[in-house]
């Protein structure tokens, strides 16, 4: 898959040091991913789960569920566009309504 944009990834890993090698392993494995759907991306990513309104983007556990890495998926297109990184507490507060 295209990632857009590695960048905003490196930016993460470097706002969030700790979750840099974390961070790397998720963007090689993704891009080597060819899931042709939601249902198949578990395949790859077993702890990925659809979020957001419509549940269209999709959430990956990163550094030992530490962080969230929130992105929308095309599969036709085969891209991947990052959206969020959040911690397990942001995210928490965004998502899951605080709980």
């Amino acid at each position: 898959m295209r990632i857009i944009a590695k960048r905003t990834l490196v930016e993460y890993g470097t706002k969030y040091a700790d979750s840099r090698a974390s961070v790397l392993d998720w963007y090689l494995l993704m891009k080597g991913c060819t899931a042709s759907n939601l249902t198949e991306l578990p395949k790859t990513f077993p702890t990925s789960d659809p979020v957001g309104k419509d549940n269209k983007q999709t959430c990956f556990n990163i550094k030992d569920n530490y962080y969230r890495l929130i992105v929308q998926i095309i599969y036709q297109a085969q891209v991947v566009y990052i959206n969020e990184f959040l911690t397990h507490t942001d995210y928490t507060k965004k998502y899951c309504g605080g709980k």
